[in-house]
């Protein structure tokens, strides 16, 4: 069993239960979300480049509609990676 001074140091290092047995902390980020997150922007902006040269190019598309349903998936897709990003980097206390 350990000191009272040997416990209050330890408290400000790591978190120990009743019994004095050290207690791990849980994980405070999440790397996998976080490169989900990246990976999520990274597609939002290649849609995006395919986008502009899909305009570029001289085809039989409709480029309204092309626009529109890049727009709304582009922002589905940032979102869910920002949303990820966050997740990530929240402390996790």
């Amino acid at each position: 069993m350990s000191t009272r001074r040997e416990r209050a140091k330890a408290k400000s290092a790591q978190q120990i239960n009743t019994v004095g047995v050290e207690i791990a902390k849980p994980a405070e980020n999440h790397p996998i979300a976080k490169k989900m997150g990246d990976f999520f922007i990274d597609v939002a902006k290649l849609i995006i480049g395919g986008v502009i040269l899909a305009g570029l190019m001289k085809q039989d598309l409709d480029y309204q509609f092309l626009f529109w349903l890049s727009i709304i998936v582009v922002t589905i897709f940032i979102a869910f990676g920002m949303y990820l990003i966050n997740f990530a980097n929240k402390d996790r206390r």
